[in-house]
């Protein structure tokens, strides 16, 4: 584009050159037209004196002989002519003034002689200064015909040239978008793979740039497909959970019953070891019951369309119910310390649960055999929000892994989306509360979930292990 502006600049400048050495050549053949008409004059003085020998006709010649002077000294202003031309000029000019000039000496009436020099060299000026005017034009003609020439000239090569340059310019510019464009259109059916650096790509920063932008989000395409894929598998397995803790539900009851029954038997009878077995079946079917009642609450809740209040206690609990096996199973210890009265913010419960197990899940993972995790849910009466507190005694989060930790496709793990956080963060968002984190390494981390009251509570504490 550069190339071009600059031939387009030639071009103009060539032009504008041409333009001013016409003007020029103009303003010599206007003089050289006006010096003429003085010559003319002063020849005509000069014959009406030799002819009528009146005084008057003499200092009119005279007179114009000094204008004459003054046009050949605007002559050498034009620039036109060189100096030995302006010379030629001026010896021409004063051979005729120094022959009119005897004219006005004593006696008044010249001489056959001198009449005939004074005709002579005002004939030779005559002549001169006509030829000198004939030459002007011809040269003025020669002059924009060949600048004429040159512009021409120079506006076909700049457009020649610019044309060229401006179609490669459109080539290099088309090419990366038709490449573009084809690999959209693959997308567009499905295929997510990425899009190879191509020469015609290569040959531009910003293709560079629109096919690393466009990877960068296919990656996350295909993250996100997977992503659903998952979150579909899980629908699905929610589903089939939800029947399956029904189909649960019966035999668990009927185990329930018929260790009751069997324990009423055994009630006459001393064997401690066999109370103990049945009541430990009565225990473990309770257990398995609390589990299935919790994972239905679970997928009920899930399902909830609008919005509804809910006790921030309550989902907590629920939470931290659901949690009882892989808590066990990871032998660590939980602490909860819950207010003493009901906590009511409004929107979904089940999503809400959901933040909390997925926060809950990470600190569990997060910490070794011996761990404790403390739950915590109190109210602030100052902002009128309820808090939620999970904290743990893992190994800490780092300060650079803090900045990125609730950004989708981030994960400190080997396995996992890295949408876990992030979602939580949307949920959170989206019942118009805040979820934040504290942690030192070496010492563990506290996530704290802040959510607007529709009722609050008393800040009464209780606490449970």
């Amino acid at each position: 584009m550069a190339i071009v502006f600059g031939l387009g600049c030639f071009s103009t400048l060539s032009a504008l050159y041409s333009l001013s050495r016409v003007a020029d050549k103009l303003t010599l053949i206007e003089l050289s037209y006006e010096l003429n008409q003085k010559v003319l004059e002063t020849r005509r003085y000069e014959k009406n004196f030799l002819l009528y020998q009146n005084q008057d006709d003499l200092i009119n010649a005279l007179d114009y002989i000094d204008q004459v002077r003054a046009r050949v000294s605007l002559l050498r202003d034009t620039d036109v002519l060189s100096g030995n031309e302006i010379h030629a000029y001026r010896i021409q000019l004063e051979d005729y003034a120094d022959v009119l000039q005897q004219l006005n000496t004593p006696p008044q009436i010249p001489s056959p002689s001198l009449n005939k020099l004074v005709r002579t060299r005002g004939q030779l000026f005559t002549e001169y200064i006509l030829e000198r005017d004939a030459e002007a034009r011809l040269e003025a003609e020669k002059d924009a015909s060949r600048y004429r020439r040159y512009s021409l000239l120079s506006m076909v090569v700049s457009l020649l040239l610019g044309g060229s340059f401006a179609v490669l310019l459109v080539r290099w510019v088309t090419q990366p978008l038709e490449y573009l464009q084809k690999a959209s259109t693959r997308i567009m059916n499905g295929e997510l793979t990425a899009i190879p650096m191509s020469p015609a790509v290569l040959s531009s920063l910003e293709g560079i740039e629109l096919v690393n932008s466009l990877n960068l989000m296919l990656n996350s395409l295909v993250e996100k497909q997977k992503a659903l894929i998952q979150s579909t598998k899980l629908a699905t397995i929610g589903q089939v959970t939800a029947g399956l803790a029904h189909e649960v539900n019966n035999p668990l009851n009927n185990i329930s019953l018929t260790a009751e029954v069997l324990l009423e038997d055994l009630s006459g009878e001393d064997d401690a070891e066999t109370h103990g077995m049945v009541a430990d079946i009565l225990a473990q079917t309770e257990r398995a019951r609390e589990v299935v009642q919790n994972l239905l609450v679970f997928i009920r809740m899930a399902k909830t369309t609008d919005p509804v209040p809910f006790d921030l206690v309550q989902v907590t609990e629920d939470a931290v119910g659901l949690l009882k096996n892989q808590i066990r199973l990871s032998q660590i210890q939980v602490e909860t310390e819950f207010a003493g009265s009901s906590l009511i913010s409004k929107g979904f419960p089940g999503q809400v649960e959901q933040v909390l197990v997925n926060i809950m899940l990470n600190a569990i993972q997060a910490m070794s055999p011996g761990g404790l995790m403390t739950v915590r849910v109190m109210a602030s009466q100052q902002n009128r929000t309820g808090i939620i507190e999970i904290e743990d005694s893992g190994p800490g989060i780092t300060e650079e892994d803090r900045k990125h930790i609730f950004d989708p496709f981030f994960t400190t793990k080997g396995e996992g989306t890295g949408l876990g956080l992030s979602v939580s963060y949307s949920i959170i968002e989206k019942h118009a509360g805040t979820i934040t984190l504290e942690s030192t390494l070496g010492k563990g981390t506290i996530f704290r979930i802040s959510l607007p009251l529709e009722v609050g509570g008393t800040t009464k504490q209780g606490k449970s292990k």
